[in-house]
């Protein structure tokens, strides 16, 4: 496994989520979003240097190479009749590569594309031995558009991996695309022992409107605060992650017009001591009762 820093980075600052967020605090490996790396860069090099540099057999930071192209990509640089040629190599180099920071960027270049053609070495790289690799895949195939056509297999089993992360991850990508299969796996995770991946499969759960799932969602609305001069230790939530959690679900039950809540919400808008959570439960009831 790479070991760059940790850092503690919300859920819901993560792209893949999409419409679906539960913004639970997490321990996000430090390959994701590292710090210090813009005075790394180089200026101005083409996205063909930079793949050029990632398969160079001479020892270097390929890994940086591999994360400015990915900004690149993000960005619109590269024209897309070109992304052919980029899967091709990018999927060569990530074979070859021995070095798991560099394959990590890499699969996040190759899911920035958000092509068909790079599903199968995103495939790769759910199956890789580095965690932070798992992850950048994971995250990648939950930024696909919607509808592709994927082996969906490999990431329903990683619901039972040993990793709370991986799990919590791949809940909210199997979700975010909707994936039949999944729902029935998910629904075994309002079990989990980690209450951060059963309040993810619940969240998840509404896509479905998974009924078993509706205790929990209760559960996560009504949670109390804690004291505003209390210290709160992880595992524990803080007031703002509990804020940010309600919010998420009163936002992900709007989007999919569920209304099974309805009341829990009606009591939420009543009762809830933080104005935002009030003020969304009041909003998010009115739309659902129409």
């Amino acid at each position: 496994m790479s070991t760059p820093p940790q850092m503690q980075k919300k859920i819901l600052e993560n792209p893949f989520v999409g419409s679906l967020i539960v913004p639970i605090a997490i321990v996000l490996f430090g390959s994701l979003i590292i710090f210090g790396i813009t005075k790394m860069l180089s200026s101005e090099r083409s996205y063909k240097d930079l793949v050029e540099e990632i398969q160079s057999k001479t020892f270097g930071n390929k890994w940086v190479a591999a994360y400015e192209l990915s900004k690149q990509i993000n960005s619109s640089q590269i024209p897309k009749e070109e992304y052919p040629w980029l899967v091709v190599n990018l999927t060569q180099a990530y074979k070859q590569s021995i070095d798991p920071r560099t394959r990590g960027f890499i699969i996040a270049a190759l899911g920035a594309l958000k092509t068909d053609i790079a599903l199968p070495a995103l495939q790769m790289g759910l199956s890789d031995a580095d965690l932070d690799v798992k992850f950048h895949a994971i995250v990648s195939i939950a930024n696909m558009p919607k509808g592709i056509q994927f082996e969906w297999a490999k990431l329903i089993s990683l619901l039972q991996a040993n990793e709370p992360i991986l799990k919590q991850a791949s809940i909210l990508a199997l979700a975010t695309h909707a994936v039949p299969e999944a729902q029935a796996p998910i629904k075994t995770l309002l079990n989990d022992t980690n209450f951060i991946v059963k309040y993810a499969a619940a969240t998840a759960l509404i896509t479905y409107k998974e009924e078993s799932a509706i205790p929990v969602l209760k559960e996560i609305l009504l949670i109390n605060y804690p004291d505003a001069k209390a210290r709160v230790l992880p595992p524990a939530l803080d007031a703002q992650q509990i804020t940010d959690l309600k919010l998420s679900v009163l936002s992900t039950l709007q989007k999919h017009q569920w209304t099974a809540l309805n009341d829990v919400i009606l009591d939420v808008s009543n009762k809830d001591l933080n104005n935002s959570v009030a003020t969304k439960a009041k909003e998010a009831l009115n739309l659902l009762k129409k």
